[in-house]
């Protein structure tokens, strides 16, 4: 069985989160060549907007969207040797900022 094999099927965070943040579920299909990934908010049942997913080696890549609040996440999941998957998200805030006044 390939490493992206191992990859496919439904993902969710192992643990009970109080933050939305940790209750999405991740469904990974598709072929090592042509992966493909469906991500929702499980608490809420938005759907990600799922871009320039990737694979290489043992690690999936993916930009995700959360059409409701715009961010805009950098997503690598790697297989652990347990079978489990090492998530790494990475996100940026853009924020307006306003002149203080003394």
């Amino acid at each position: 069985m390939s490493k992206f094999d191992e990859l496919k099927g439904e993902w969710k965070h192992g643990a009970e989160w109080d933050s939305d943040d940790y209750l999405s579920l991740y469904v990974i299909s598709g072929t090592e060549e042509s992966p493909e990934v469906y991500a929702k908010d499980m608490s809420d049942g938005e759907e990600f907007v799922i871009t320039d997913i990737g694979f290489q080696k043992d690690t999936l890549t993916f930009k995700s969207l959360m059409p409701s609040t715009k961010r805009l996440g950098l997503n690598r999941f790697k297989l652990s040797e347990d079978g489990s998957i090492e998530a790494e998200f990475t996100f940026t805030v853009v924020e307006r900022l306003e002149r203080k006044h003394a």
